[in-house]
């Protein structure tokens, strides 16, 4: 008996009828009653004596499939007529590859005749699915049959005024060979094929002889697996699912890679982070990892994360449908990322491919805005356990606060006018806080850096606190691997004056109540600390800054951090009587630059 041995992505037609008698298949295995000699032929036979197949035969003979249609299972046959296509391209084909995009493209399993009105999707033998309709004609993959239900003794022959186009599943367009290189996606079907693995299916091989002490096997089952289908959650090997897949040229890919490259530039000894400003240093080891390893494979990760979306999701249905339908302001990916410019992205399209589940769009520019693919807007909540580094001089408790001003901005901060900050306040009376917050898995990239300050309220709504005056100094590595302090600066026109003016008034207030009181000029520290506005939930712009090297992965510990602090000694009086030391802070904001002038851009 002739096995076939199959190679790629495997689903046993014999699993459909495992649960099922073979009663229940009777329809599926009778080619009807017919008194021509020909019903009492194999379907190979009866293909062999029609001089009008001449050519089908000829491509079932070199596949090594004729056999196969000799013997008792049953198929159904459609037939491409001879003059009705061209055969050169299937004769240049190797046998593997004439098997599946020809041969097992036009035969099915069971009986599916042509009789009364019908429309069903077939099943055919490369797995791949068509539809079959009609009532007194009829068509297949809409190729009109010329002739229906010939009866053989295993099976039944239609003939096709034409061929069922082969259409491959987008797993096979993009791992192929000969596509990647013909639609320049090359970089693409490297990185799939990275992931992909072949092994023997066992369970599902027949055994055959011990052969010096090994198992072998006379029909071996080959299964490929791509664990990149997991990641990506997109069953693009899949025939009953249907994608919108995004295939970058391999000029898109190196532009892509490149311009992603700079935000995870690593060291290969990365230090544990001090705290800002002080001497204390982590006991910490630096971490060593194998930094152009990391920066290679994260890169590719990101390029690769936003490629798919499933036809099926909600946002993306009308990818499917014309472009004027409504609701094509986002695409969804596989991943889970919400797009918002998806004409931008699709206006990069040079072709668009056809596939047996979805479609390719070759496109030679990925046009996805970084914040909402690699490089989005980070928030650092100093309550969290993982951000708040360290408390000095100080004691921290987490205030959830319910009541606040009207008409407050609270989208980064808690819902339903509700969010938390956290509280530092001074041990003594002479005590200068200060608060250390880690800011994990930042990129190398350019970042716009805010405070939000919490007031406090009575139960009226009234202010009941000072503003803050503050310094804020980031400790960092740079791209030796040293460890750095930044201090940001409020070196305005604006801020000088109004500090100058402030300072004037807190010295009169202190003078009115102690004439003696002496008091010395502010250093520039002072001058060009930071305040807020106590009258709402203040975010306050810190500074720009581009760090040198990655953080993203690395773990907790080896990351940079900010220190928050007040400027002047607590001995001045005029400030102390002007601004609280408590701290409260609800959150830093690390915004992309690119973010930043996006919104600035589009202010209305």
């Amino acid at each position: 008996m002739n096995k076939n041995k199959y190679i790629g992505i495997v689903m046993m037609a014999g699993a459909l009828v495992t649960a099922t008698s073979c009663s229940d298949f009777d329809d599926y295995n009778k080619s009807g009653a017919d008194a021509t000699p020909a019903a009492g032929q194999t379907l190979w036979e009866n293909i062999q004596q029609n001089p009008q197949l001449s050519q089908f035969k000829t491509l079932l003979e070199k596949s090594g499939f004729a056999n196969e249609l000799n013997q008792a299972k049953f198929y159904t046959v459609w037939a491409p007529l001879d003059g009705t296509f061209d055969p050169s391209p299937f004769q240049g084909m190797d046998n593997a590859a004439l098997m599946k995009q020809f041969v097992q493209n036009h035969i099915a399993s069971y009986a599916h005749r042509a009789s009364g009105s019908i429309s069903e999707r077939v099943l055919m033998l490369n797995e791949k699915s068509y539809t079959f309709e009609g009532s007194s004609a009829y068509t297949f993959d809409d190729v009109t049959l010329t002739q229906t239900n010939l009866p053989s003794s295993n099976g039944l022959l239609h003939t096709l005024g034409g061929v069922a186009t082969f259409y491959p599943n987008l797993y096979e367009f993009v791992t192929d060979e000969g596509r990647a290189a013909d639609k320049g996606i090359d970089s693409l079907r490297q990185f799939f094929l990275s992931y992909e693995n072949t092994y023997l299916d066992t369970e599902r091989s027949v055994p055959g002889s011990i052969v010096n002490g090994m198992q072998t096997y006379v029909d071996s089952v080959m299964v490929t697996e791509n664990t990149l289908w997991q990641s990506l959650n997109a069953k693009i090997h899949n025939e009953d699912s249907t994608y919108t897949f995004l295939m970058p040229t391999n000029r898109a890919w190196r532009s892509t890679y490149d311009m992603l490259k700079s935000c995870f530039n690593y060291l290969p000894s990365t230090p544990a982070q001090a705290f800002s400003g002080t001497a204390v240093v982590s006991s910490n080891p630096p971490k060593v990892i194998d930094n152009v390893y990391m920066q290679d494979s994260l890169v590719r990760r990101y390029l690769t994360r936003n490629l798919i979306y499933s036809n099926n999701d909600v946002f993306n249905q009308w990818l499917v449908r014309q472009p004027s339908t409504k609701g094509t302001d986002t695409l969804r990916t596989t991943t889970r990322r919400k797009l918002s410019n998806p004409a931008d992205i699709l206006a990069q399209t040079v072709e668009t491919v056809k596939m047996s589940n979805g479609k390719a769009l070759i496109v030679d520019s990925l046009a996805f805005l970084p914040w909402e693919t690699y490089a989005p807007a980070e928030y650092f909540f100093p309550y969290s356990n993982r951000v708040l580094g360290r408390v000095a001089n100080g004691s921290a408790r987490t205030i959830s606060v319910q009541l606040i001003a009207p008409g407050e901005d609270l989208s980064n901060l808690g819902n339903n006018g509700a969010f938390s900050y956290l509280l530092v306040e001074p041990t003594s009376g002479y005590a200068k806080p200060e608060i250390n917050i880690f800011l994990p898995d930042v990129l190398s990239t350019t970042y716009e850096f805010y405070c939000v300050f919490s007031p406090v309220y009575d139960k009226s709504g009234e202010v009941v606190t000072l503003p803050n005056r503050v310094i804020f100094t980031l400790n960092y590595s740079d791209e030796t691997g040293k460890l750095k302090d930044y201090v940001f600066k409020d070196t305005s026109e604006k801020n000088q004056k109004w500090f100058d003016e402030y300072y004037a008034a807190c010295q009169q207030s202190v003078l009115a109540t102690d004439p003696k009181a002496t008091f010395s000029k502010p250093d520039a520290n002072t001058l060009a600390s930071f305040s807020n506005d106590v009258s709402r939930v203040d975010t306050v712009f810190i500074g720009e800054f581009t760090f040198p090297v990655s953080y993203y992965g690395l773990g907790d510990g080896y990351c940079p951090n900010i220190k928050i602090t007040s400027p002047f000694s607590v001995f001045n009086k005029a400030l102390l009587a002007g601004f609280s030391r408590d701290l409260r802070i609800a959150s830093i904001i690390l915004k992309p630059k690119e973010l930043a002038e996006f919104e600035e851009s589009n202010k209305q």
